[in-house]
Parts: C-alpha cells; sequence; structure tokens
C-alpha cells in the first residue's frame, strides 16, 4: 500500500480531507471465465461478447468510495499456464489478488487450487500475505449453479461457505455482460485492504469510564 497525496476540499466554513491511495490487483483464472470483461466494465470500456485470449493486459482505475479516493493499477494475466514466470512477477508487485471461475466452466474451479498454490508459495517467499477475492463469474446465464461442496462431515456447503472454510477467502458471484458486483467486487477488496477504523469513545464519556 502507498499513500499518494492528499486533498483538502473547502466546503463553507468546514474542510474535507480527502485521501488518495494506490493498490495493485492482479486476476487470476482459466481463460474464458471473464477476467478481462469484468475488468473492461470496471474501467467504462463496456462488454464485448468476442473473446480475445491475454497474454498480460494493465488497466488503470481511480475509483471514489467511502470518501476516499483510491488509484488501481490492475493486472490482466493470461488464462493458460504458459507464463509462470510473469505470473510471478505479478504476484510480487500486487496488493490483493482477484480470482475468477465461471458457472459454464465448472472445470475452472478446480484450476483456482493451482493458482492458490502459486500465491501462497510466492507470499511465503517475500514473508507477506495478500488478501484474495474468489469470483463466480456469468453470473446471467440461465439454468447453470455452482459446483456441489461438501464440509468435513459430508453435508452441502455454499460455494461462499467452501471457499471461506478452504482458503480464507472472501467469495463473490458477478456478472461482466450484465455489470453485476463488478464494482462491489472491488469494493470489498477495499474494506479488506483499508478498514474502517472504529471511533474510540471519548475520554470522560460514560462508555469510556466503563471500558476503563
Amino acid at each position: 500500500m502507498r499513500m499518494k497525496t492528499n486533498m483538502l476540499e473547502k466546503t463553507g466554513s468546514s474542510e474535507q480531507v480527502e485521501s488518495f491511495m494506490k493498490f495493485t490487483v492482479v486476476t487470476f483464472g482459466d481463460s474464458g471465465v471473464g477476467k478481462s470483461s469484468i475488468i473492461r466494465q470496471l474501467v467504462g470500456e463496456g462488454f464485448t461478447e468476442q473473446h480475445i485470449p491475454t497474454v498480460e493486459d494493465f488497466y488503470v482505475k481511480q475509483m471514489s468510495y467511502r470518501n476516499k479516493t483510491y488509484d488501481l493499477d490492475i493486472i490482466d494475466t493470461s488464462g493458460t499456464y504458459e507464463f509462470p514466470a510473469m505470473r510471478r512477477v505479478a504476484i510480487q508487485k500486487a496488493d490483493a489478488a482477484v480470482l475468477v471461475y465461471s458457472l459454464d466452466k465448472p472445470e475452472s474451479f478446480t484450476k483456482l487450487e493451482r493458482f492458490m498454490e502459486e500465491i501462497k508459495s510466492c507470499c511465503d517467499d517475500s514473508n507477506r500475505m495478500i488478501p484474495v477475492m474468489i469470483v463466480s463469474n456469468k453470473a446471467d446465464l440461465p439454468k447453470l449453479s455452482e459446483p456441489t461442496f461438501f464440509n468435513a462431515n459430508g453435508l452441502r456447503i455454499s460455494a461462499c461457505d467452501y471457499v471461506e472454510s478452504k482458503w480464507k477467502c472472501k467469495w463473490l458471484a458477478t456478472s461482466a455482460k450484465f455489470n453485476l458486483n463488478v464494482a462491489a467486487l472491488f469494493h470489498k477488496l477495499l474494506d479488506i485492504l483499508c478498514p474502517e477504523k472504529k471511533d474510540l469513545p471519548r475520554s470522560g464519556s460514560i462508555l469510556w469510564r466503563k471500558l476503563r
């Protein structure tokens, strides 16, 4: 995380401080799951049905959220396993990662395992951790459902519960085609990267005395 600058906006007699912060986000997932489509919707390029295989693309998005402004550098990686060195460099640069699978490619979920292993290995080497969001894309497709997941007791559980228990990650369903939950995905990442500080009770208040 890098603090970029601060800006003071005068509104009448008060001043509002707006913080500018910059983060790098890397996306992984099988070819054709919609990684690039999600990013293009976020940056305002819209949706296209045509699939153009990605080697590595780079996007920049300035996003306002919770009275702050963020600069997001987004690395869109290849959907194949042909470029491990490029993926490793991207992970080393990243402050967070987004892993995407799609409902029309059930095997794309199982391929997330390899990406998670690469992220863990790379982060272990540099003695750090980065938050990861798991995204189920193409929620708009009719008659398709999530893969079936079970817990340790053999009980069926949701995809959200499964990824949180298996990888300690947050999960979200999106539709790049209809721009569903695209902004929410990055808002959730920012909630993790920049958690809001809870106001502490003021000295002398009843709650303060109780806490003491």
